[in-house]
């Protein structure tokens, strides 16, 4: 658990009140002048205190300058979740620039599109991806190994700091989400818009002994809520380890370092409510959003950690994080959960088709105002003034974003979320546009067309399907024809946009208009599926196995030897089956063994005590080492 100094802690700054004319990175050294050996970051065994935060970001901005670095210029983060991706960050706002925060999971054809478009001059990488980013197409600045430079920076003497001026208005990072053009779009976020969504707020109240879980990629709008609601609050940052990430995990993470605040995608929210049956004492305020709620979960969570303030959040990236927020009351017997009342800064409006104001109880487009909003989409004035516009309303004449999303305004001032006007969907808390992985389809020369549609089979569980229309008809579509086609868009897309099932189509249906009638298009039924006799679960475990696939899955027979994702299987998929593993076995399971043996098969063996341990655990705990040494190395010099 994180612990402070008792004078420190009487002596600790109170909570920053919101200004949306100053800089993140100037309000961040407020707090390291305020409260020097406070607890800013820790990660596992490493920690740095906001004096140590301040000055190894301060080094790594002269060095940034000394590289060329601008106002406004871009620098990619190519980065885990980490201790080095804080001290990035911090360090490329100093220097005047904007970070793009890169998943390094995407494929290299993202990637390459996502570098090809924005034209970073730096990107920081950790040395376990050199050589992805050294194969994008489109990378043509300066790569820097990311523990390497930090790790100089620890032992070099002070640095003046840059004298880059930077406001609220400038831009802080571009943030990449999918696109329904069929090419991601990047949205260009200002330091007020963050800063806005942290401070002075309705919904949450940072407190400075607060400790605030860490459990997004840095990809991912989540991490600005973490990052910078603790760093702007004077709190500590507690990042869950890029490693081992299951429920039992997160409990264990948060009990060992106090946490008091945390956000949860909705599915990982669900898991937790479901199986995270602990004491967690210091847990006073958890959040959840990305997908629609779940009243069932949402009961389960208060009956089992009574006083524990529980949030139902929403807010598109283009507004930054959130727009809406709802407290579950604690005797809540709702059976859909609203999605809130406009945050501190914000303002809601439901609209018509013309873009006026419809009354308050009837449906409309959500749309948003204030604060909050993106600056635009990064190198898109077409799409920005689509979806960006300036409207009349009751409370005066403002610049909305045009959410997409249909809503009803209820008298009491509450938002009651009623789905989507258009194909985007969300899936794990990711916004995933249909569209976009309908488009990479119809590149594929194999195919005459593609459709692909999301089927909902029950609140917590979708699932994408791919409808192909081979060029030469089903007669010419071979055995390998839809892994082939699958393999494509692996590479292409990111793994959470990929289909859960193909099927193979002679021709679409259509309306009596001349259109594919999607309604039509049914799910494949997984009972129908053949299975050689050799690949049916026998022993004890692999049908404990097989029962828990198909519960996390929603499907029906299982090949023992198939992949878990070729599925369509998830991460968080994978988070539920080793939650209900544990609990069956009632023994622990390294959380790793499940992606190293991703088949029902080889599971099985391992559990069964066939298999060897986690080779990038290993990897890891040494990375981790060479951190804490370094950092070691930071204190005496800062001493």
């Amino acid at each position: 658990m994180i612990d402070f100094d008792s004078q420190e802690k009487t002596n600790f700054a109170a909570t920053m009140h919101y200004d949306r004319d100053r800089s993140l990175h100037d309000m961040v050294r407020e707090q390291a002048q305020a409260v020097p050996h406070a607890t800013a970051v820790v990660f596992g065994d490493t920690a740095l205190s906001y004096r140590e935060l301040d000055r190894l970001s301060d080094a790594l901005a002269v060095y940034l300058v000394k590289l060329g670095i601008r106002k406004a210029d871009i620098v990619g983060l190519f980065l885990p979740r980490s201790l080095n991706a804080i001290v990035c960050k911090l360090a490329i706002l100093k220097a005047g620039g904007a970070y793009l925060p890169l998943d390094p999971a995407f494929p290299i054809e993202h990637l390459d599109y996502v570098i090809g478009e924005c034209e970073p001059k730096v990107i920081f990488v950790d040395s376990a991806y050199c050589e992805k980013i050294s194969a994008v197409p489109s990378m043509r600045g300066r790569v820097i190994e990311a523990s390497a430079i930090i790790a100089e920076m620890t032992i070099s003497p002070p640095q003046p700091r840059p004298s880059v001026k930077i406001g609220g208005e400038d831009v802080a990072y571009v943030m990449y989400t999918s696109g329904s053009t069929g090419r991601p779009k990047g949205t260009a976020i200002a330091h007020r818009s963050i800063a806005r969504v942290v401070l002075d707020q309705t919904y949450i109240d940072f407190q400075p002994d607060d400790v605030v879980l860490h459990t997004a990629t840095i990809a991912f709008d989540a991490a600005t809520l973490e990052i910078w609601g603790a760093l702007l609050n004077g709190c500590t940052l507690a990042g869950m380890p890029d490693t081992s990430f299951s429920v039992a995990r997160l409990c264990n993470v948060m009990r060992e370092t106090g946490v008091s605040i945390t956000f949860l995608t909705t599915g990982l929210f669900n898991l937790f409510a479901d199986h995270a049956d602990v004491d967690l004492p210091n847990l006073r305020h958890v959040l959840f959003g990305g997908d629609v709620g779940s009243a069932v979960h949402a009961r389960r969570f208060l009956d089992r950690h009574p006083g524990c303030k529980l949030t139902n959040a929403y807010g598109p990236t283009e507004t930054t994080v959130f727009a809406t927020a709802f407290e579950v009351p604690e005797n809540f017997s709702g059976q859909e959960l609203p999605i809130g009342k406009a945050i501190a800064h914000t303002g809601i409006a439901v609209l018509d088709e013309e873009l006026r104001e419809v009354p308050p109880e009837t449906e409309g487009q959500l749309a948003i105002s204030g604060d909050g909003l993106a600056i635009g989409y990064f190198r898109r004035p077409d799409m920005t003034a689509e979806k960006f516009v300036t409207i009349s309303t009751n409370s005066g004449q403002k610049r909305y974003y045009l959410t997409g999303d249909l809503a009803i305004l209820q008298s009491d001032g509450t938002v009651a979320f009623k789905g989507r006007r258009d194909r985007q969907v969300k899936i794990n808390g990711k916004r995933i546009e249909l569209d976009e992985i309908e488009a990479t389809l119809r590149r594929d020369p194999r195919l005459a067309d593609g459709i692909v549609l999301c089927h909902v089979q029950s609140p917590t569980l979708k699932r994408i399907v791919a409808y192909l229309c081979p060029r030469h008809g089903i007669a010419g579509a071979g055995p390998d024809f839809v892994p082939s086609v699958m393999a494509a868009l692996r590479a292409v897309l990111p793994a959470y946009m990929i289909p859960s099932a193909a099927v193979v189509v002679d021709a679409f249906p259509l309306t009596p208009a001349g259109k594919v009638d999607r309604s039509k298009l049914q799910p494949p039924p997984m009972e129908s599926i053949e299975i050689a006799p050799d690949a049916v679960a026998k022993s004890q475990t692999e049908t404990l196995l097989t029962r828990l696939w198909q519960e996390a899955l929603g499907t029906g027979k299982i090949d023992l030897d198939r992949n878990f994702f070729d599925l369509g299987g998830t991460s968080l998929q994978l988070m539920e089956i080793h939650a209900g593993l544990e609990t069956e076995l009632d023994r622990s399971v390294d959380v790793v063994a499940l992606f190293k043996h991703p088949t029902i098969r080889e599971l099985a063996r391992y559990v069964d005590g066939k298999a060897s341990g986690s080779a990038r655990a290993i990897a890891a705990a040494q990375r981790a080492a060479l951190q804490r040494k370094t950092m070691s190395q930071f204190r005496r010099s800062s001493s």
